[in-house]
């Protein structure tokens, strides 16, 4: 066991990395020092304990693997020798539900997939330190910043960009006062890219900005921010180019600005007279840029940019979960498998702009007809997949003709009024109890179990697009098949 070299820079902020592989140290050191921090690397959980004996760093940057060694609780061993910094664990692919839930447990700021590079994980550092820093402005001034205090932790939980929105809009109302309207994202960058070159331009315009969350019918969900004539153009556009709060007697607008990225934008009406601490809005502006960053970033790794469902690998690990809780708990689960009937043709006579807006629309389409509860994600080019939790072959059936139907019932589709309606085949495949006493058998090989359930799925959607009929003729298994 051993440490790193430190790689440092005159400014910034200090981070330790702690990580088994040397190579992702020295690089992504010397990136981050780069960025103008300074950066530590540490092999494993001694040299990051040798190294927190005298130094105190504001972030810490540790690999999952780490944590199943030495100590009976890691994590609050970094926590106790280095009290206040946010924590950034590192791993390979997307995070599973036992994963997320550990990371609410212990209070884990974000989750780096090395997959996606350094520059995500540079990325995380910049949201990280952000918040390391208000942070240390709000210790220092703790009576005034309460109400900052009491809404970040809602703001940085592991959730989607539309709760996030709903939260700051939920909050902004109590810090402003008045009657918040609105709040929009922007959803062309959410995340804040770096400039490539220090000559590049980063033009924000209120044609970036897409609304996300509302408190009534009056502004449109999803319209852009030029849509909304009724709203004072000049000010929000102000707001926007100069990320500037202006706040009048009519008018409310904050934008949620995080270094030199508006990310999103607050909207209010009829704003109370009374007295603001402008530092204060800022400083929530800041921790609500960076809650959006970091759902922008963990979106990166579970949602399919076109469909807005989630990918195809957790989409499996989710059923891979489910099924897990399913034999544990004894109730059914169903996979639905869909595939719209001659996509081809429509990439081909329409062009992939009408085909990708078909396939959103399917997704979406999907997400409103399911419960909350089940999952969907994009299983290939014009696949999905939609995992039906506690539904056994019958509740599955019931589902597919729900689906069917609103598919039936579409309207205001967004391609031109020439192309067909969408029209989609689907395979059903259930998994039940079975027989009593399955448990006593032993666990199953539940990656078996996954590839087997879609496989059934698939077969039964392919007769089903070549035979109608057989829509409803899904195959059922139970546990006692794979004893």
């Amino acid at each position: 066991m051993s440490g790193r070299a430190t790689v440092q820079a005159t400014d910034g902020l200090s981070v330790l990395l702690v990580d088994s592989d040397p190579g992702f140290l020295s690089w992504n050191c010397q990136l981050i020092a780069e960025d103008g921090h300074r950066a530590w690397g540490a092999e494993d959980l001694i040299a990051a304990a040798n190294f927190l004996a005298d130094q105190t760093p504001q972030l810490l940057v540790v690999e999952v693997a780490l944590l199943d060694m030495d100590g009976a609780d890691p994590l609050g061993d970094l926590r106790e020798r280095a009290p206040g910094a946010p924590i950034v664990l590192t791993a390979t692919g997307a995070p599973d539900d036992r994963f997320r839930s550990f990371c609410r447990a212990h209070d884990i700021f974000g989750y780096h997939d090395k997959e996606h590079g350094s520059d995500a994980l540079r990325l995380w550092v910049r949201a990280a330190l952000v918040l390391a820093n208000q942070s240390a402005a709000v210790r220092r001034t703790r009576s005034g910043l309460q109400r900052v205090l009491d809404a970040v932790p809602e703001l940085h939980r592991l959730q989607s960009i539309e709760n996030v929105l709903e939260a700051i809009l939920a909050q902004v109302g109590e810090l402003v006062g008045g009657h918040p309207e609105f709040v929009a994202a922007r959803l062309s960058d959410p995340i804040g890219k770096p400039r490539l070159e220090e000559g590049d331009s980063d033009t924000q315009t209120v044609e970036d900005f897409v609304v996300g969350a509302v408190t009534n019918d009056s502004v449109p969900h999803g319209a852009t921010l030029d849509q909304l004539p009724k709203l004072p153009a000049s000010l929000l556009k102000r707001a926007v180019e100069e990320g500037e709060q202006l706040i009048d007697g009519r008018h409310g607008v904050l934008p949620l600005t995080l270094a030199e990225h508006v990310l999103g934008l607050a909207y209010l009406s009829r704003p109370a007279p009374t007295e603001r601490d402008a530092d204060l809005l800022r400083v929530y502006a800041a921790q609500a840029a960076s809650a959006i960053r970091n759902a922008a970033l963990y979106e990166l790794a579970t949602i399919d940019a076109t469909t807005r469902v989630f990918r195809k690998a957790f989409t499996l690990e989710r059923l891979s979960e489910t099924l897990k809780l399913a034999w544990r708990k004894e109730f059914p689960v169903s996979v639905v498998m869909i595939d719209i009937d001659h996509f081809r043709d429509v990439n081909e006579q329409y062009g992939h702009v009408a085909g990708d807006r078909a396939l959103r629309h399917l997704g979406q389409l999907l997400r409103r007809n399911v419960r909350d509860s089940d999952i969907v994600g994009r299983f290939g080019g014009d696949e999905f997949l939609v995992v039906l939790i506690d539904a056994n072959q019958e509740g599955a059936h019931t589902a597919v003709q729900r689906l069917y139907g609103a598919l039936g019932r579409q309207s205001g589709r967004p391609w031109p009024d020439s192309l067909p309606q969408l029209t989609v085949s689907m395979g059903v495949a259930s998994m039940e109890p079975g027989e009593e006493g399955y448990k006593e058998r032993g666990l199953p090989g539940f990656d078996g179990i996954v590839e087997r359930l879609v496989s059934e799925a698939d077969g039964a959607m392919f007769r089903a697009r070549l035979d109608p009929r057989s829509a409803l003729d899904s195959p059922v298994l139970t546990w006692t098949d794979f004893s």
